[in-house]
Formats: structure tokens, C-alpha cells, sequence
């Protein structure tokens, strides 16, 4: 190794769900190859490394004794607030202990609550994982951009499809959690009831949950699949996150917009989408409804000039923000800048959490 250079941090990814975290993704691992080096075995691995808290509670025999033999740190880095939620039930905590089938283990946890590391600029970090965000919003927004609020009125008339969800049914209650001091709320059960409370025109609900048939995991190219069949489907478009969370924004709402889809959103006071200048009548913010409410709102929706107006508008944010590759470039150094300070803080300051 290069006389002075920083060795790289060693570490052993494992679980069901290792591939879901941003030392996986091929589109993100150029980032950190000249940082961390992942290993075969925990006894060769400076920090043990999970995306998912089930995976800790499922830890292999050897870890759990390598922890025990050499207290390296143990570390949830997860991108999904929904994980945190549902199954950690406890997405605040930086230090927690998980029992695994082998004794406990103390764990340190980064995900969008106790860290930077999903702290984006200008991009949110979930489109980072796949060149296909940058590759197809480029081309979607560019063309959209080219269209005036006359445009987009016509398009719009033209529809056949009043409102379209395309997510998961999952109206179980227990999706229901919330921990407000944090501005974190599941929105599964809501948005499944808001989906059977709408009604009124012609509505659509697309997925195996809903209609049955394969799942989109089961495609070859599901992305590709669901942009092609949603470009200038419908009107409306549900593009709430499965979580609200004011650093959590995925693909949903600016797939919305590069279909051509008027999105509907949940996005709370500090909401981070609020930072985008998106004029908010070119996307319907359902924020402190009830299910019955939204599908009221939503039924009420009046299609004005101002509407249209808006809508080019946040076409043209869009397109100056997506189609520059030096904010994509920007985004991504700084990704990988974030995530080898917070492994390099851990190795130099993780101590046993206490409860």
C-alpha cells in the first residue's frame, strides 16, 4: 500500500438482505473501492456490516462468537425507513441491542434518522443506486420540458385513465406507526385505504396485489415495463412513499412527473421535496388527510390554467435538474464521501450500547 495512504475498511456484509444497501448496488461500488474492501469472513472484518434488522436477528454462529472473541461493531446500514419501522421498531436509536439465535448483540444503526449518510444535496440518494434514473429522466425530461401549459392541457383532456395507483395492497394496521417527533409515519395501510376510497371516474389499481398475475419482480425489466405503460396513461398518478420521512424520497413522485402525471404526494412541515421549487399545484399534496378526506380532495380536483401553468414549470425545474450530469457526479461524491466518515467515526468511537 501507497506510503500514507488511509487502508481500507474491512467488512463483512451479510443477510437476506445485504444486496439493499449502498455497498451492493453496481451502479455505487466504483465509489468505494478505493475505501472499503468487503471480506469473506467475519474474523477478517474490521466491522460487521447488515441492511436489515431480521438479518442481525439471523446472524451465522460465527459472527456472533467473532463479536464475542474481538467486540468489532456491529452496523445496520439501512436505506429503508420501512425496514426501520416495521420490523426494527426503533428508527431513532443510534445504539440498540438485537437478540439473534446465538446471545445479543449491540448494534449501531445509520439510516435516514441517526445519520448523513442519506442527507442529499440536490438528488436524493435512492436514485443514485441505478443509472437508469439518470439515463431515463434525462431523456423523459428534456421532452416534457418542451411542453407549455397549452401542451399539457391538451395531453391531459386526452387521457382515458382519471387516476392510476400502481403499490402494494398492504391494509394491515399494523403499517400504521408513527413516531411524530421525528416527522416519521408508515403510509402503506393509509395509502391502500386511500386507494379503495377513490371512486369516482375512471380509476386504476395495477399490481398482482390488486389484480393478481406475476409480480413485477418476476419481469425482466420491471422499471422499464412500468415507465413504458404509464407515459401519458392517466391523469393522476399515486406517488406516495411507502414511509413519510422528511429525507426519504424515492422514484415515485419524479416517475409521476416524467410520465406526464399530475403526482399525488404526502409531505409534512420540513418535508425535504418542499425543497425542490416544485409550485404546488402541479403535484396534490394529501398531507393531513384521512383516506375518505384525500379521495374527496382528489375527486374535487379542477383542472385551471394555473394548474397547467405550474405543472410546465416544475417540467422545467426538472429537466435543469436532471438532465445536468455534474449534479448527478456532484451527488454521488458526496454519497461516498458521507459513508466513509460514518464507518471511519464508527471504528473510532462504537462502544457497547448500554440497553
Amino acid at each position: 500500500m501507497t506510503a500514507g495512504r488511509q487502508a481500507r475498511i474491512r467488512v463483512f456484509g451479510t443477510g437476506r438482505h445485504a444486496h439493499r444497501m449502498p455497498l451492493s448496488y453496481r451502479a455505487l461500488q466504483p465509489l468505494f473501492a478505493a475505501t472499503v474492501e468487503s471480506v469473506a469472513r467475519p474474523d477478517q472484518a474490521d466491522l460487521y456490516l447488515f441492511a436489515h434488522s431480521l438479518d442481525v436477528e439471523q446472524a451465522p454462529r460465527a459472527l456472533v462468537e467473532d463479536w464475542r472473541r474481538r467486540r468489532r461493531p456491529v452496523v445496520i446500514l439501512s436505506e429503508e425507513p420501512f425496514w426501520d419501522t416495521i420490523w426494527g421498531r426503533r428508527p431513532l436509536a443510534r445504539q440498540r441491542w438485537i437478540d439473534t439465535g446465538y446471545g445479543r448483540l449491540p448494534v449501531i444503526q445509520i439510516n435516514h434518522q441517526t445519520s448523513a449518510v442519506f442527507a442529499f444535496d440536490r438528488i436524493p440518494y435512492y436514485l443514485l443506486t441505478n443509472h437508469r434514473f439518470a439515463s431515463t429522466y434525462a431523456a423523459r425530461f428534456a421532452r416534457n420540458a418542451e411542453r407549455s401549459a397549452a401542451d399539457w392541457r391538451a395531453l391531459f383532456e386526452a387521457r382515458q385513465i382519471d387516476l392510476s395507483f400502481m403499490f402494494e395492497r398492504r391494509p394491515e394496521p399494523h403499517h400504521a406507526v408513527a413516531w411524530p417527533e421525528a416527522g416519521l409515519r408508515g403510509l402503506c395501510s393509509w395509502r391502500t385505504e386511500l386507494a379503495e376510497a377513490c371512486t369516482v371516474g375512471r380509476v386504476e389499481r395495477l399490481g398482482r396485489s390488486w389484480q393478481g398475475g406475476p409480480s413485477r419482480f418476476e419481469l425482466e425489466n420491471w422499471y422499464l415495463d412500468k415507465m413504458i405503460r404509464m407515459d401519458g396513461r392517466a391523469r393522476i398518478v399515486g406517488a406516495i412513499e411507502n414511509t413519510h420521512q422528511p429525507q426519504y424520497i424515492t422514484e415515485k413522485i419524479f416517475d409521476a412527473f416524467a410520465n406526464g402525471a399530475l403526482p399525488l404526494y404526502v409531505a409534512g412541515p420540513g418535508h425535504r421535496l418542499r425543497e425542490f421549487g416544485l409550485p404546488e399545484p402541479s403535484w396534490l399534496n394529501l398531507w393531513g388527510l384521512s383516506p375518505a378526506g384525500a379521495a374527496d380532495r382528489i375527486a374535487g380536483q379542477r383542472w385551471t390554467r394555473e394548474l397547467f401553468e405550474a405543472y410546465a414549470e416544475a417540467q422545467h425545474r426538472l429537466a435543469a435538474l436532471f438532465c445536468d450530469p455534474a449534479l448527478w457526479v456532484a451527488e454521488r461524491t458526496r454519497l461516498a464521501d458521507a459513508l466513509q466518515r460514518e464507518l471511519q467515526a464508527v471504528l473510532e468511537t462504537a462502544a457497547p450500547a448500554t440497553g
